[in-house]
């Protein structure tokens, strides 16, 4: 176990993450700006429309949202970014640290673009990217397992309070755009009109939520599957290993993506969930 410690931190492993952490802001770029700028016009149409009393400009409004809900579907996949390259630079990564075999369909990455994106990292270094307190009783296999685990449950709890707190906000807007209707006393047409500008909001937060969903579903299986090896100690093969590897990357590949600040936010949070889940297991194999 030592030596996977020690090779997570060494220059060719830092590059690797480095790389693979500014391939995925790249990737959330144009998704997280398109989220504001609706989150912005669901507040401003509604008062526009109510306090802009003039016929022409409320006309404009209502064709702009109309184009912008074309817009958006038609050029969906392109504002959800490629999150192709982070996720083979983070199994390469993995496949270096933890010593695992390189599935014989992933993609290369020439070393100039690994070098490229790592140059363009900013920020502290990633050291001890997986947690340094596993107990040297445990077996390699076992080990890299934990690790595995690490992997699907932080990111699984993680979309879990992401799709939490984009129900919420929906649900939060819905009764704070009802009660304005209500108080404003706004007449029927406009609010068809408000509620046609602001269908593009509604399904755009629907599609993230169900984005969400799917990778939390796939996410929660792997991590089953793995807390079953893990805590009763069964006996796991190099190509059992290999094959929860492979469901790992297919997930990674999921265009649903979290903004930095909310991964920030409950940074410390997932650590210590983590801390504690692998304090619990050293104890299950330490004799």
């Amino acid at each position: 176990m030592n030596e996977i410690i020690k090779k997570q931190n060494d220059e060719d492993a830092l590059k690797l993450l480095k790389a693979s952490i500014v391939a995925y802001a790249k990737a959330k770029y144009w998704e997280i700006r398109i989220t504001y700028f609706l989150i912005f016009l669901a507040f401003a149409y509604p008062v526009y429309y109510v306090f802009v009393k003039d016929k022409d400009i409320q006309l404009i409004l209502f064709g702009c949202s109309f184009l912008l809900t074309v817009l958006i579907q038609l050029f969906y996949n392109t504002f959800k970014g490629n999150t192709t390259k982070g996720a083979i630079l983070k199994e390469i990564f993995d496949v270096y640290v933890l010593g695992i075999p390189k599935k014989t369909t992933t993609k290369n990455i020439d070393h100039g673009e690994v070098s490229k994106l790592s140059l363009e990292y900013k920020g502290e270094e990633p050291i001890n990217w997986y947690s340094i307190n596993l107990s040297e009783y445990i077996p390699n296999n076992f080990a890299i397992a934990i690790i595995q685990h690490s992997n699907s449950n932080w990111d699984l709890e993680l979309r879990k309070s992401y799709r939490d707190w984009l129900k919420g906000f929906l649900i939060f807007y819905s009764i704070t755009l009802f009660a304005f209707f209500v108080i404003m006393k706004v007449d029927g047409r406009t609010q068809f009109s408000i509620g046609f500008s602001i269908l593009s909001f509604y399904t755009y937060f629907f599609t993230l939520i169900r984005g969400q969903s799917a990778v939390i579903e796939k996410r929660d299986s792997v991590s089953k599957k793995l807390d079953e090896i893990i805590l009763k100690k069964i006996n796991i093969s190099p190509e059992e290993i290999r094959d929860i590897q492979d469901e790992i990357f297919v997930t990674r590949q999921e265009p649903a993506k979290i903004p930095e600040f909310f991964f920030r936010r409950f940074k410390k949070k997932m650590i210590a969930q983590s801390e504690d889940y692998i304090a619990a297991v050293n104890k299950i194999y330490t004799p």
